[in-house]
């Protein structure tokens, strides 16, 4: 389990709730300005074979942090699915580091959608990661 006195000060339970997002949480969220930042406190759970933050994990955790940012842009509130997600590890995560997201979007109107994401712990960059979304066919 987490320690919650070492989440960091305005991050909450990330408001959505999926199966997914739950078995691998718990995960953490925080609006600044227009942006969503997620995070997590690494756990045991979290871990590969090497005692480093599992590669699927972190590349999760892009996918959700350009997900909800591509969904919410400019007061929107959209369902998107990844179409394509490319990801660069950089360096590893360990148990007890913080990792937080940190968004950029380059297109958020229109059924498909871009933008890219990079995870940190502190100020070391851990990894960058770039996807593609489309909108449901039924959302603008």
């Amino acid at each position: 389990m987490s320690d919650v006195t070492r989440i960091p000060a305005g991050f909450a339970p990330i408001f959505m709730t999926e199966p997914f997002t739950t078995r691998i949480g718990p995960i953490y969220s925080k609006i600044i300005g227009n942006q969503f930042l997620l995070g997590f406190l690494v756990d045991e759970t979290h871990l590969n074979i090497e005692r480093v933050v599992h590669g699927g994990m972190l590349s999760t955790v892009a996918d959700q942090a350009i997900g909800v940012n591509v969904a919410h842009a400019n007061d929107q509130r959209n369902d998107v699915l990844t179409i394509h997600l490319s990801v660069d590890f950089i360096s590893p995560a360990y148990l007890g580091d913080w990792v937080e997201t940190t968004t950029t979007l380059s297109k958020v109107n229109g059924r498909i959608r871009f933008g890219s994401c990079e995870l940190r712990v502190q100020d070391r960059l851990v990894l960058k990661a770039s996807a593609i979304f489309a909108a449901r066919a039924t959302q603008k």
